[in-house]
């Protein structure tokens, strides 16, 4: 978002004076420099829709840019011109502050604040990493009871099945790179359960939403399944494991931590 943000506002300035070399005139390419980065924006985020408040922010930052531009930016060599009021300077500075908080703002709660500020600023977790990055909204309404009346009778179902499971590789997590997950099963007699379909799903604990395409374990050991998963944002996270066999289902979920460095 940082460099979508910044870039932005870098290629308006860019586009500003090429028109100003080329020779149009101080309103076009105001209007010329400043709505092209932000037709760009909107387009790219019809298919990657980054969020509301991160829209509006490049739209802001992107408008705001232009507008300074054209407002200080034709003053022509050797003329002599009056020095701009400090009221308009005061708003502009205004307004750049502004940007920059709300960039810093937005970058906070989308990945957090790096870990040297926040051992400085948080609490002391007893050696723990804190993550500081909102996790979003959480449901409370007539669907949220609804999830809950139904989780409480597919655990009554997975605890008549008896079926033993282990996981190993949910806490090896790291930015970037894949990390091998093993699952040990084992059916109601203790014998290993074979022939199952073993799917990983990491989701955000809020919303739900999965970071991409769930990973399907394959099996190397009778009962055994591993895969490896990536993970590509550090964060709070909900591990989703679902194991079906025939009509048989056991699903069960674990919070993890991936660490920013």
């Amino acid at each position: 978002m940082t460099v979508t943000l910044f870039g932005g506002a870098a290629l308006i300035a860019l586009l500003y004076f090429g028109l100003r070399l080329a020779g149009v005139s101080n309103y076009w390419r105001g209007v010329i420099s400043g709505a092209l980065p932000t037709l760009a924006i909107m387009f790219y985020s019809l298919s990657h829709w980054p969020g509301g408040d991160v829209v509006a922010l490049h739209l802001a930052m992107y408008v705001a840019t232009a507008i300074v531009l054209t407002l200080t930016g034709d003053r022509k060599a050797g003329v002599s011109r009056q020095p701009m009021h400090w009221i308009p300077k005061v708003i502009v500075g205004f307004f750049l502050m502004l940007a920059v908080l709300m960039a810093a703002f937005v970058s906070i709660s989308i990945s957090g604040l790096p870990p040297s500020i926040a051992k400085w600023v948080m609490p002391d977790a007893g050696g723990r990493q804190i993550y500081t990055a909102f996790s979003g909204e959480v449901q409370h309404d007539e669907a949220a009871a609804k999830m809950i009346s139904s989780h409480m009778k597919k655990s009554v179902r997975q605890r008549q099945l008896g079926w033993q499971i282990e996981v190993a590789g949910l806490d090896q997590f790291k930015p970037g790179q894949a990390s091998e997950v093993t699952v040990s099963a084992s059916d109601e007699a203790q014998q290993p359960l074979e022939g199952a379909t073993v799917t990983l799903i990491i989701k955000h604990p809020a919303d739900g939403a999965d970071t991409g395409k769930p990973a399907e374990l394959s099996a190397f050991a009778p009962g055994r399944y591993r895969a490896l998963v990536g993970m590509d944002r550090p964060g709070q996270w909900v591990a989703v494991l679902l194991i079906e066999r025939g009509q048989d289902r056991f699903e069960t979920a674990k919070e993890i931590t991936v660490p920013a460095y």
